[in-house]
């Protein structure tokens, strides 16, 4: 059943002819010490992640450890921020006894900042009986320790509101908090109080608020609105993939203008993230479809499609206003020159992970980034060159703080980043109804320096 099931699988993405070229010969799989080279070439040349993890579960269920340990090191080389792929090839090679490379493995890992609980797991029993097994986890530990000075700012009501966005109101010298239930903007007063200052109504249209961004010289508050189940307005026969962006006042939230999405039989719109530019424009991400889009001279077009990218997670633009940063959990940070549209690579030292990212922000020619699909969760400051296309630091400013859960985006006051800690959406279905109630939680703010720096020597990327 095996050997049926896998080539159709693989023929599905690749085609069936090269599927079964993949597939090892009987020489190949009863010799594991003498690898096909010819077969190791195809392997890396795959770019497809789905079919190389169905490689890697064929190769390692048949017994050819090359051919497997081929599909993990190609599966790490296209997504080197993804932990849970190395620690897969870590499994493997203390499956087969290879110590002195699983130790050099997880330790790599280690000073990258991952903090897995290895302790007792069985998948690695048969190099759990050394000095240097005790040393990295003890160091693995350590890297699960709380780091940072980020305080508690605001738990607001424990009320069945999705508060997913954030921004800053520095003419009020306010948080905003976006509901993407109720299709509304709070500004959050004291104690955590909510009051409403902008609203979904049938007059402008708005459905659920997925982010939100503040441009005080302008007085507007813009937002990302989505039309998803979660709303609790929403209509599927009038909304379904619909999402635009939405102009208020932002003194009095009177509602001045909508840019939506255009409507494609078929095709659905998820605008989720939100960045201001110099002169006053926006740009939104589609994070389902990759693209981003510009609000500019009143009009609303696509700048960027690339749909290779896993999703578009964060944006923010730099201080000088001439690049665009996105943020993808898969591949870390990428950017956009504006004057052209050109996207660009953003080098990355070896040892640093930007796995995860949820929310960015720009300090000077720096990014903050908060990693909530990192272990363990963090929020790091980048330091970028002065052409703003390579990470020349690194300096964490908060990790494993024990107010987080799921830590969510973010908001920005000069040097004082706000953050939520604790995101709700999980306690939500697809169908947007809440699967338990007793679980909802006040949302969390905490609020921390980004110009934080620790005496701590030898501070862990």
């Amino acid at each position: 059943m095996k050997s049926i099931l896998v080539p159709v699988l693989f023929a599905a993405s690749l085609g069936l002819a090269h599927a079964q070229a993949l597939m090892p010969t009987p020489q190949d799989a009863a010799s594991a010490a003498a690898p096909s080279p010819e077969l190791e070439a195809r392997i890396a040349a795959v770019d497809d992640l789905q079919t190389l993890s169905q490689l890697v579960v064929y190769y390692r269920e048949n017994g050819d450890l090359n051919a497997e340990l081929a599909a993990l090191d190609r599966r790490i080389a296209l997504r080197p921020h993804i932990g849970a792929y190395k620690l897969d090839k870590a499994v493997t090679l203390a499956r087969e006894d290879r110590k002195s490379e699983a130790y050099t493995l997880l330790i790599e890992m280690q000073n990258a900042g991952y903090a897995y609980d290895l302790r007792g797991d069985q998948r690695f029993s048969r190099i759990a009986d050394t000095e240097v097994w005790g040393y990295i986890l003890d160091n693995l530990d350590r890297n699960r320790q709380p780091f940072g000075e980020g305080k508690l700012a605001y738990t607001l009501p424990r009320e069945d509101l999705l508060l997913e966005s954030m921004a800053f109101d520095a003419t009020r010298r306010q948080l905003l908090v976006g509901s993407a239930r109720e299709g509304k903007v709070y500004a959050v007063g004291e104690g955590g109080k909510l009051a409403p200052i902008a609203s979904a109504d049938a007059d402008n249209g708005m459905w659920a608020v997925f982010d939100l961004v503040v441009d005080a010289p302008r007085n507007v508050l813009w937002v990302a609105s989505t039309a998803v189940p979660h709303f609790k307005s929403y209509r599927p026969e009038a909304d379904l993939g619909r999402a635009g962006v939405f102009k208020f006042d932002l003194k009095t939230g009177k509602f001045l203008k909508s840019y939506l999405s255009p409507v494609v039989p078929g095709q659905s719109f998820l605008l989720s993230s939100i960045a201001l530019g110099k002169d006053g424009e926006v740009y939104v991400a589609d994070g389902v479809n990759r693209a981003i889009y510009q609000v500019r001279d009143d009009q609303f077009r696509r700048i960027l499609h690339a749909p290779m990218l896993s999703s578009i997670s964060a944006l923010a633009v730099s201080t000088d206003g001439r690049r665009l940063y996105m943020a993808d959990p898969e591949r870390g940070v990428l950017g956009i020159t504006l004057s052209n549209a050109q996207p660009f690579d953003v080098r990355v030292p070896e040892k640093l992970s930007l796995e995860g990212i949820s929310a960015l922000e720009v300090v000077g020619n720096d990014l903050l980034a908060v990693q909530s699909g990192m272990n363990p969760a963090r929020v790091m400051r980048l330091a970028l060159s002065p052409e703003g296309d390579t990470i020349v630091g690194v300096r964490p400013i908060e990790a494993s703080n024990p107010q987080f859960g799921k830590i969510g985006t973010t908001a920005l006051d000069g040097t004082t980043l706000y953050l939520i800690a604790n995101e709700q959406k999980d306690n939500y279905d697809r169908f947007g109804l809440l699967r338990n109630k007793d679980r909802l939680e006040g949302t969390r703010i905490l609020r921390m320096d980004a110009d934080f720096q620790s005496d701590e020597p030898g501070v862990r990327q």
